[in-house]
């Protein structure tokens, strides 16, 4: 089997990094002859957080110019194409479905990105049925939450979560007794405008307890909380969130997050900590509510239920070894590994 991967972005992309570099070892072992080919390079991205728009426009288009060349010549000797959400953004369906006529294809999706299609009239007549029509024509759609077989319209849907390797989190939290409780988030450029929603709730709780916001991978400005920006790096996500106490994940209510993988969480998880994230359908998969954390659905139950577990340090240590057994037997390349490879190759 010889499959092309063509991934959104390099290693350094989450969304690629998980959904198809870090099967790799899965591949090689199953026998799987693989290439992946990001759309966009690690420039692209660096340009994207520094916010240079001009660069970033030249950037994709010379991206999809090339990939158009790319799968147009040189894809023909390929068993399969699992590309990560569609081969070109804001290219009309039409272009995709000619350039991959005759070839055998797969989607992968971790965010919804049918939502960006519809978001004006313009918009909805050019691509809103983009996805559906590629999620038809393929022979197979991996999806990262179950939500997406009710939106997604006609296809092979098959669930895959986006996993992690135990491996890389070989250690749970032990200490659980602490004086400050710090309040871990880890995220993108992205995902940092969420954040601003529980501000009011630090704020509130700041005034009665020691707490601390740690922030990992953004630099944002929250006025009124105490809070350190830490820079994103591979090798030390790890340790950066076993050194806080409590795991958060606050969501806008919109079709968007509806289609969010929960990631953070089963991080949090395998570092085992306790969580509170707001009622997004991959959260309350992830989450069993009371168990192994929180769901919050309004401001006052994010209020009260990060005071319960900044005061109650045996029920943080409860739901923290709960929510680990949890990653173990669930959100793990150690049990989805093998599964993506027999989906790979035609024995699922």
């Amino acid at each position: 089997m010889k499959i092309l991967f063509l991934s959104k972005y390099n290693r350094d992309g989450a969304s690629s990094r998980y959904r198809f570099y870090n099967y790799k070892p899965y591949f090689d072992k199953n026998d799987i002859q693989y290439h992946i080919k990001p759309l966009l390079d690690d420039s692209y991205v660096l340009n994207l957080y520094k916010k240079r728009k001009i660069k970033v426009f030249i950037q994709r288009l010379f991206s999809i110019l090339k990939r158009f060349c790319f799968v147009l010549f040189k894809t023909s000797n390929y068993d399969l194409i699992v590309i990560e959400k569609e081969l070109f953004p804001n290219v009309p369906y039409i272009v995709e479905k000619l350039l991959m006529k005759g070839k055998v294809y797969a989607l992968d999706f971790d965010d919804y990105i049918a939502t960006g299609y519809k978001t004006n009239s313009f918009k909805r007549f050019f691509f809103e049925n983009k996805i559906d029509k590629l999620a038809r024509n393929a022979k197979f759609v991996t999806v990262g939450n179950h939500w997406y077989f009710k939106e997604i319209k006609g296809g092979n849907l098959i669930y895959l979560p986006t996993v992690i390797n135990l491996e890389s989190y070989p250690a749970i939290k032990e200490n659980y007794q602490t004086n400050v409780v710090t309040i871990v988030w880890i995220g993108s450029l992205s995902t940092g405008k969420y954040l601003q929603i529980i501000v009011p709730v630090l704020r509130k709780l700041a005034k009665k307890y020691l707490i601390k916001l740690k922030i990992v991978g953004v630099d944002v400005v929250l006025e009124g909380v105490d809070y350190e920006i830490i820079d994103w790096k591979e090798d030390t996500e790890v340790n950066e969130l076993l050194s806080a106490d409590i795991g958060i994940m606050p969501l806008d209510n919109t079709i968007w997050e509806k289609g969010k993988c929960g990631f953070k969480l089963i991080q949090y998880m395998a570092c085992g900590l306790p969580v509170v994230a707001s009622d997004a359908p991959a959260n309350e998969e992830i989450i069993e509510n009371g168990v192994n954390g929180f769901i919050a659905h309004t401001e006052n139950e994010w209020y009260f239920s990060l005071e319960k577990l900044i005061l109650n340090t045996s029920i943080r240590e409860k739901f923290g070894k709960s929510g680990r057994r949890n990653i173990e037997l669930n959100y793990s390349y150690q049990v989805w590994g093998d599964y993506y490879c027999d989906i790979l190759n035609n024995k699922n």
